[in-house]
C-alpha cells in the first residue's frame, strides 16, 4: 500500500477515534439516527425534523484492505475503499405525490484489485474476486429510482434508473462475506460482455413490479431492463461510454427481462425458524461475445437460471435475532457460449451474536466453487493459453459492531487454484472491512 494511502486511513482512524472519545451527539431515544448507529448521530434533532418533513440522507464509507500473504504469484496487498450518498424522498410529503418516493445514489470508488496485482495477476486476476467493493474506480451516479407502493403496500413498483441485484438475487446474508463471489450476488451472473445485469455501482434503465400474496407466504417479482448499459451497442469490442452513470440515452443491445418466485417459511416469526427460498433467472435477446471465439465474434440471446435459499437454523431465544442460519445458492448457464462460469454453488453459516453480550456482531463462513465453461477454453487451447476449470474459494471472518456505526470485520480467504488453471498456487489472503455509517 503506498505511503500516502497508509496515512490517508491512519488519519481516518484517528478521527474516528476522537470523534468515538468525544462526547455523544445530543439525540433523543426514540432518534432514527442514534449515535450508537451513526457517527454523527442526530444533529440535535436535525436529521429528524428532516426525515418527519420527507428528506432523509444517508453517507457510507467502506474500505477493504487485504493482503496475499502466502501463495498466488505475487506476496503484498492493496486497499480499495467506496463512499456512497443515498438520497431518500418521500413525495407524497414533498410534492403530493401518493405512495411514492425517490431513491437517488452517489457513490465514488478508489484503489486497487489485490487478485489483479498479486493473486493471479498473470490472468488479469483470480476468477472470484477477493474485494467485493473493487470495480467501477471512479465517481457514479447510481440509482434514480421511483417507488409506488399500493393495494396495502402488497405492490411494489420501481422505476427509473435501477440496479438488477439490488432485487435479484439477493440476501441479507451475503454481505456478511468480502468476496465478490457472493456480495452482493453470485458473481457467475455478471461475466456477459457488454455487460447488460447491473449490479451497484451501475444502474439501467428499468421496471420491476414486486408482489406479495396476502398471506405473506409467496413473493413474485419481475422487471425489464435495457440491456446496453454502457451504451456499446452489442460490440463487445467497442469502448464503453457511460462511465459515470450519467448518460441516460437508451441503448441498443435489447432488453433483459428477469424474474424471482419467493417461498417464505413462517415469515415474521419470533418464535420459530423463519426461512425464505427462490427460484429465478434472466433471459437477454441482444448480442454478446462468443467467448469460443478468438476475435470479437458475438452470438444472440443469453439466460440463466438460480435457485437460493436462506434457512435459520437455530434462535437463542424467542424474538431474538442471535442464532445460526444457512445460505445456499446454485447457480446455472443456459448459453455457454456468453456465460464465462457454466455454473457456481455457494453454502454458508451466519452466526449473529456468537459472543454473549456481543449482540450485533456477527461471524461467517463461507465456501464457493466456480466452473469455467468449456466454450471459453475451446478460444484459449487455440490461442494457446492453459485451460481453465474450477476455482474454489474459503472464507472464515468475525464482524464486530464498534458502536457509533463503525464496524470491524476482519476476514480471511483461502483461494483454491487461482483462475483455474492448476498453474498458480493457491493463495491465502488476510484483510479487514471498515465501515463507518455517518
Amino acid at each position: 500500500m503506498a505511503r500516502e494511502q497508509r496515512a490517508w486511513l491512519a488519519g481516518l482512524a484517528g478521527a474516528t477515534l476522537l470523534t468515538m472519545a468525544s462526547p455523544a451527539v445530543a439525540s433523543a431515544l426514540t432518534s432514527g439516527f442514534p449515535s450508537n448507529s451513526y457517527l454523527t448521530g442526530n444533529w440535535n434533532g436535525l436529521r429528524d425534523r428532516w426525515q418527519q418533513d420527507g428528506f432523509t440522507f444517508y453517507l457510507n464509507y467502506t474500505s477493504e484492505p487485504m493482503w496475499n500473504v502466502s501463495g498466488g504469484e505475487r506476496r503484498g496487498g492493496t486497499y480499495t475503499q467506496n463512499l456512497g450518498l443515498d438520497l431518500h424522498l418521500d413525495l407524497a410529503q414533498l410534492s403530493s405525490i401518493p405512495a411514492t418516493t425517490l431513491l437517488i445514489k452517489l457513490a465514488k470508488r478508489d484503489g486497487d484489485s489485490v487478485s489483479a496485482e498479486y493473486v493471479a495477476p498473470s490472468e488479469g486476476g483470480n476468477i472470484l474476486p477477493a474485494q467485493q467493493i473493487y470495480g467501477g474506480q471512479t465517481w457514479h451516479l447510481v440509482n434514480v429510482q421511483l417507488n409506488t407502493r399500493l393495494l396495502d403496500d402488497r405492490l411494489d413498483l420501481a422505476y427509473g434508473r435501477i440496479v438488477a441485484n439490488d432485487d435479484f438475487l439477493r440476501s441479507p446474508l451475503y454481505c456478511q462475506f468480502l468476496n465478490n463471489a457472493i456480495c452482493g450476488s453470485p458473481k457467475a451472473v455478471f461475466f456477459e460482455n457488454p455487460f447488460a445485469f447491473s449490479a451497484y455501482p451501475s444502474a439501467q434503465w428499468g421496471l420491476r413490479a414486486r408482489y406479495d400474496t396476502p398471506d405473506q407466504r409467496w413473493t413474485l417479482q419481475a422487471a425489464v431492463y435495457d440491456a446496453d448499459i454502457n451504451l456499446q451497442d452489442g460490440n463487445p469490442a467497442a469502448t464503453p461510454h457511460n462511465e459515470h452513470g450519467d448518460s441516460w440515452g437508451f441503448g441498443d443491445n435489447g432488453v433483459v427481462l428477469a424474474g424471482e418466485l419467493h417461498y417464505h417459511h413462517l415469515r415474521e416469526s419470533q418464535t420459530g425458524l423463519p426461512g425464505t427460498y427462490k427460484l429465478g433467472g434472466f433471459w437477454m435477446n441482444g448480442d454478446y461475445q462468443d467467448l469460443s471465439s478468438t476475435d470479437d465474434a458475438t452470438v444472440s440471446g443469453n439466460a440463466m437460471l438460480w435457485l437460493l435459499a436462506d434457512q435459520r437454523l437455530y434462535r437463542a431465544e424467542p424474538g431474538s435475532e442471535r442464532g445460526l442460519s444457512a445460505l445456499g445458492a446454485w447457480v446455472i448457464s443456459l448459453e455457454d457460449k456468453v456465460n464465462f462460469l457454466d455454473q457456481q454453488v455457494s453454502v454458508g453459516l451466519v452466526y449473529q451474536g456468537l459472543i454473549p453480550g456481543r449482540d450485533q456482531d456477527s461471524a461467517g463462513l463461507l465456501f464457493t466453487k466456480g466452473w469455467v465453461t468449456d466454450q471459453r477454453n475451446q478460444a484459449r487451447r487455440a490461442s494457446g493459453l492453459p485451460t481453465q476449470h474450477a476455482e474454489s474459494v474459503l472464507e472464515l471472518n468475525y464482524k464486530i459492531a464498534l458502536g457509533r456505526g463503525i464496524t470491524l470485520q476482519p476476514d480471511m480467504q483461502y483461494i483454491i487454484d487461482p483462475a483455474g488453471t492448476g498453474e498458480i498456487d493457491d493463495a491465502l489472503l488476510i484483510g479487514a472491512q471498515i465501515t463507518i455509517d455517518f
